[in-house]
């Protein structure tokens, strides 16, 4: 968790300011010809010509390209305060998978790939939360020995390097209100146990000044691989088409729907009564990570500042809404 918190915050004292339009929630939409399973023609798609990054083309399998293969592996994006965390146990304690994470940090060392057998799952020896982590990690072999079957990271574009021509991966994630999510990023650094984690005097910010200081289109930047510098409307096309091509959408605000649709893509089955009643406990009931704060009022000036400083993020999570219900047709739905 740390490590996707630094990942969110460290651009920030190198940031720019971006040359961004104005937040289209309740905006008009136009129309794009799209793939077999985006044909509403009342959603934004980035322009025809829109040409994805060589490094996602090649190591990230397209979404509707089935079955999958047995040499291909689930690659979840962990957004910062997105159920990231939760989806990780889930994934380990409740479906048995093996898992590379930030679980593997400390063990840098280590000359060859071992299993971690921890009392919340089984976890490869590498810290694929870091830039770094990921390195060694594909020193290693990560991906080609077959070890893990899922890899957690906030760092896809890095990620790109666990991958050959032999190896692909399968993007998936749950997204949330970037809004919600800043705000509750907020109140999650202000925990005792994530000051010194971060090197930030959150308790001494207010919202708006960290509202100000902390959050600019994090998804957008990571997805292009723009950590500092302007944004504009191709840089968000490109994070639009990565989405629309490669990654399995889940909702946060839909999570047993997501849930449901990631365990049907990847074919993955709880063995159990008692692996059952571990995912709904994890996800129901007793969530990773959550912090409870009253929720932000949309005439506040720190809501403004946060609606300014993140449209383009706001834009693509209204876009992966509108895809989340378009993949209905690839992997069924409600």
């Amino acid at each position: 968790v740390v490590f996707a918190m630094l990942a969110f915050i460290c651009f920030v004292f190198f940031r720019h300011q971006t040359d961004a339009p104005q937040p289209l929630r309740d905006g008009k939409v136009v129309s794009k010809s799209s793939s077999s399973f985006t044909s509403n023609p009342d959603i934004r798609h980035a322009p025809e010509e829109t040409i994805l990054p060589q490094d996602i083309e090649d190591a990230y399998v397209n979404i509707e390209n089935l079955p999958i293969g047995i040499m291909d592996t689930p690659i979840y994006w962990h957004i910062p305060r997105s159920g990231g965390t939760t989806m990780k146990l889930i994934m380990s304690m409740c479906m048995g998978r093996v898992v590379a994470c930030e679980q593997g940090a400390g063990h840098q060392l280590d000359e060859q790939l071992e299993l971690l057998n921890k009392p919340f799952g089984n976890f490869a020896n590498v810290d694929t939360s870091t830039p770094l982590g990921l390195q060694r990690a594909s020193e290693l072999g990560l991906i080609p020995s077959r070890m893990v079957d899922v890899v957690l990271t906030p760092h896809v574009r890095e990620a790109t390097k666990l991958f050959d021509s032999h190896h692909k991966g399968r993007l998936f994630a749950l997204f949330r209100d970037p809004v919600d999510r800043v705000v509750s990023l907020y109140y999650f650094l202000r925990m005792p146990d994530q000051e010194a984690s971060v090197g930030l005097n959150v308790k001494e910010m207010t919202l708006a000044q960290f509202a100000s200081d902390i959050s600019e289109n994090w998804m957008v930047r990571s997805l292009t691989n723009t950590m500092t510098g302007p944004l504009d409307e191709t840089h968000l096309n490109i994070a639009k088409e990565i989405l629309r091509r490669k990654f399995l959408i889940g909702l946060l605000d839909e999570k047993t729907e997501s849930l449901r649709r990631i365990e049907s893509y990847f074919g993955w089955k709880l063995p159990s009564r008692v692996s059952q009643t571990c995912k709904n406990n994890m996800f129901y009931f007793e969530p990773q990570s959550k912090n409870i704060h009253d929720p932000i009022e949309t005439n506040s000036k720190e809501y403004q500042i946060l609606v300014n400083r993140n449209v383009y993020d706001i834009e693509l999570y209204e876009y992966a809404k509108a895809l989340f219900e378009e993949q209905q047709s690839l992997v069924g739905g409600k």
